[in-house]
């Protein structure tokens, strides 16, 4: 399993999975059908990609047993989706579609190792080709975006709890995985100021950049929340949630005794902010302007505060082993 880990797109198969668990509460009735067709087509179709194995020297035979077994995990996760809301016949189908997919064994297609597309030199993946789009924006954008993923399934399993009860222990394990994709995203901004600077860049340049990622969690919140519900304060809330998200991890990662003086800056600005928002009745606007005014000043005191920062150093990512 840590072989198909490593050599597989993990977090887009943590994605199915869950959605084959949550799938059939969230359509249930008229539209209970979708969620079988999905999960058929993911039993059947579902399989690691073989250029990986490749490159590393492994044959069918592997990638064949690395399939198996996630078709194995696709039909229990989709069994126990339809177990949720009581679709017992589609069981049998789950069964017989699992079966024939373990069966056969389809080759692979194969590529050439002189092909541009297989050599390990140039996976740049959706990324400009540049020093700041492989060192910053690649691992600190999916970073982020495998932290926001988790926390939209924790607020929709949140949302259909009552719906059955394996989705509250299922939300409970979201968030755990949430904390745990946070800590990976204080590894990504350590790693990525390290690689960056050694190869020649700078930490103003690279302040600006992560400023500028630091605006995923914003905008997911803000599209997501509006998606889930219609109440103007409670979206602004999350956006301000989400604007202090990025500030508060640059800045607990990369504090020390060089740096503390901007940090107290920070801690005052969203003390001041509770306060504000707490006890006082402002509106929508002025709760949004108060996000705006505290990511642009902490964007715009980033660089100072970076450089008198420790690159090198272990931060809250080596405290919690993941740098």
């Amino acid at each position: 399993m840590k072989l198909l880990c490593y050599l597989g797109d993990w977090w887009r198969w943590t994605f199915f999975l869950f959605a084959l668990l949550v799938m059939p509460v969230m359509a249930q009735g008229t539209w209970n059908v979708l969620p079988v067709i999905f999960s058929l087509s993911l039993i059947l179709t579902l399989a690691p990609d073989f250029k990986k194995y490749q490159l590393v020297g492994l044959g069918s035979k592997i990638w064949n047993e690395h399939r198996r077994s996630l078709v194995v995990l696709c039909a229990l996760a989709a069994a126990i989706g339809a177990l949720t809301v009581q679709l017992w016949w589609v069981l049998p189908i789950y069964a017989v579609a699992a079966a024939l997919s373990m069966y056969r064994r389809p080759a692979p297609t194969r590529t050439g190792y002189t092909t541009s597309g297989t050599q390990p030199s140039s996976s740049f993946g959706w990324f400009p080709r540049t020093l700041a789009g492989q060192t910053i924006y690649r691992p600190q954008a999916k970073a982020w975006c495998g932290a926001c993923l988790a926390q939209m399934i924790g607020l929709v399993l949140y949302q259909y709890e009552d719906a059955a009860s394996v989705l509250e222990f299922l939300g409970i394990f979201i968030w755990v995985l949430t904390v745990v994709l946070l800590a990976a995203v204080l590894g990504s901004l350590r790693k990525s100021l390290r690689e960056y600077t050694v190869m020649g860049g700078s930490r103003r340049d690279w302040s600006r950049h992560t400023a500028a990622l630091g605006l995923i969690p914003v905008l997911a919140a803000i599209i997501f929340s509006a998606g889930l519900t219609n109440d103007g304060e409670l979206v602004t809330a999350i956006a301000l949630l989400g604007a202090t998200c990025a500030p508060v991890l640059v800045t607990l990662e990369f504090l020390g005794k060089k740096n503390c003086y901007p940090f107290i800056l920070y801690a005052i600005l969203i003390a001041g902010i509770v306060v504000v928002y707490v006890q006082t009745p402002i509106s929508t606007i002025a709760k949004f302007f108060l996000a705006v005014v505290f990511y642009a000043v902490w964007a715009l005191t980033l660089p100072s505060y970076m450089r008198r920062a420790n690159v090198h150093g272990g931060g809250m990512s080596g405290w919690l082993g993941v740098s």
